[in-house]
């Protein structure tokens, strides 16, 4: 029933699941106890010397046994004080089943909350690892409805309907074995309703291909809320409001009427149930007329007073485990999505560790080929690129060259050929530990300059940071700052100009001192003197490492070693050394 996600979390956690599963028994036990001590309060009401059948009449089991000492030791305490000692044993009976029904739900939070943090973690976690050629092909919008929507459905229909299935099973168990125990024959029938309530909740086996439908339609609307705002002023400048309110507007309708029939479907398995559970109600009053009113009465009309009462309660667990049925059924479809995003060779292609060991002595491209799906970029290139040296890749816009620095930096991996460190085939993850890589776009995160430059290496020096500072031209944005480098820059660096957000993002590339940088356009957002003075900063700096410029500007590439353009093959030429 449940999918490997689910398994791994509910035996991850346990022990409160068991927990939870004993006091869940504790409650329905303790409720059965309520329901079979109505016996003793019909028998203080209508004693036996009023002419109503005695307790022990047609032969006593254990149960009316035990019943019938409990009943003979009320009486005894005379009327009104039994009365009184049988209200605080109900009493008593309630408090502990409302204590057990409150640690069970208790338990199960623990274990929901516990498996939730660990679904969100992982998604996280696989979000990362991502290869960045295949996250740039796909919507991010479907990774938003993953970790929102899918989440929040994976907890109400999946999470919160085990809760409700086990609590279900469990009373449902109980409270048949007692009828059993009180009557086989008449059980047998309830045991047939039971059986015909599983049939009919065939009503939901289409809900698992139709719910994983409508989170696929839920993670395209996402796509198109997130292009909207990411786009507004386009979409403002181009007059294009009206059409893209109609866009949405589509697709909102598409994925309402697919929702809406989905719950038609789950609301049906409900009163279905309930119909035929009440009337099995009335046919056990004509039954248990004949079984306590019949010349072989094997009942007492106490006993078949509880009977009913336990039968009544029994159709609340039957119309939740209906209910529970049906939403599992619902929420596989979200398991799947949330299965395929985590347990993929794809999400896990990234997890190996590596750490520099030696430093680069070579880097080499052999028969190296990649391409955006049908659209080759790079075509069977190989080339040694010059190490302690600086090198310029130029070339026409779509040429290649930022697929060609991201796959030497390990953002991505080549489809066919290998790229060589030393002379060894490397993975991505080796080479995103040796190759520092300086994009286009500067991104910074909502916290201070330091943590920014910074950001997860833990073992820079402040010495190390100094460095960076000094040879990214970040020291003028310092004195500008009364709180220097803890001074927070806002969501994605928003108190800063955009040259400034990119010389903290060089300074970020810089930390450390790396062997090898690829710079892909990084000085695009610098004005000419900072670009000059960085330039010059960054020759005496790189003296002996290598670098590895994309450039368009020839000032950018002016004091570069070598110069390589990408041809229209995609293979790469050396236009100076």
């Amino acid at each position: 029933m449940t999918s490997s996600i689910t398994r791994k979390g509910l035996f991850r956690h346990g022990s409160s699941m068991a927990a939870f599963v004993l006091t869940a028994a504790l409650a329905a036990v303790l409720t059965l106890f309520t329901a079979l001590s109505v016996t003793d309060f019909l028998q203080l009401i209508f004693p036996a010397d009023t002419g109503a059948p005695s307790l022990t009449a047609g032969g006593a089991s254990p149960v009316e046994s035990v019943l019938s000492v409990v009943y003979q030791w009320l009486v005894q305490q005379g009327p009104m004080r039994a009365l009184m000692l049988y209200a605080v044993l109900l009493f008593v009976l309630y408090g502990l089943k409302n204590v057990c029904s409150y640690l069970a739900a208790v338990f199960f939070a623990a274990t929901k909350t516990g498996m939730l943090c660990d679904v969100r973690n992982m998604l996280h976690s696989a979000a990362l690892r991502q290869p960045f050629s295949g996250w740039s092909q796909q919507h991010q919008g479907q990774w938003l409805s993953r970790m929102s929507n899918d989440m929040a459905e994976y907890e109400a229909n999946v999470l919160d309907s085990i809760q409700l299935l086990v609590q279900a099973l469990l009373t449902m168990v109980i409270y048949v074995f007692m009828l059993f125990y009180l009557d086989w024959r008449m059980t047998l029938l309830v045991v047939a309703v039971m059986g015909v309530g599983t049939a009919l909740l065939s009503v939901s086996r289409r809900l698992k291909r139709q719910s994983k439908q409508l989170q696929a339609l839920n993670g395209e609307l996402m796509t198109t809320t997130q292009e909207t705002m990411d786009s507004l002023k386009e979409i403002k400048a181009a007059t294009a409001i009206d059409y893209v309110n109609e866009r949405q507007r589509e697709q909102n309708r598409i994925f309402t009427r697919r929702r809406i029939a989905l719950y038609r479907r789950i609301n049906a398995a409900s009163p279905i149930s309930d119909f035929v559970g009440n009337t099995i109600v009335v046919v056990i009053l004509i039954l248990g007329a004949y079984r306590v009113l019949g010349d072989s009465a094997t009942l007492t009309p106490a006993l078949f007073v509880s009977y009913i009462m336990i039968y009544v309660l029994l159709l609340t667990p039957i119309k939740d485990f209906s209910n529970a049925i049906a939403q599992l059924k619902k929420g596989r479809g979200v398991e799947e999505r949330l299965n395929e995003a985590l347990f993929t060779d794809v999400a896990a292609s990234h997890d190996e560790d590596h750490t520099e060991q030696t430093p680069v002595e070579s880097l080499t491209l052999r028969d190296v080929s990649f391409s955006y799906g049908d659209t080759p970029v790079i075509s069977h290139l190989s080339v040694d690129i010059p190490i302690h040296r600086h090198t310029a890749i130029i070339g026409e816009s779509g040429s290649g060259k930022t697929t060609l620095g991201r796959l030497l930096v390990g953002l991505m991996e080549p489809q066919e050929g290998q790229i060589l460190i030393n002379g060894h085939p490397t993975v991505a993850a080796e080479r995103l530990c040796r190759v520092a890589y300086i994009p286009q776009d500067p991104m910074l995160f909502n916290d201070t300059i330091e943590a920014n430059i910074r950001f997860g290496r833990n073992d820079v020096t402040d010495e190390q940071i100094a460095d960076a500072v000094r040879i990214a031209q970040v020291e003028p944005i310092l004195k500008n700052l009364p709180e220097g480098l803890q001074s927070p820059i806002g969501d994605g660096g928003s108190r800063l100009s955009g040259g400034e957000r990119q010389r903290i993002n060089i300074a970020r590339a810089l930390v450390g001192n790396p062997s090898v940088i690829v710079m892909d356009e990084a000085t695009a957002a610098l004005d000419a003197a900072t670009e000059q003075h960085f330039s010059d900063s960054l020759s005496q700096s790189m003296r002996d490492r290598t670098l590895i410029v994309i450039a368009h500007r020839a000032s950018t590439i002016a004091r570069c070693d070598a110069v390589f353009s990408m041809e229209e093959k995609r293979f790469v030429k050396n236009e100076a050394s």
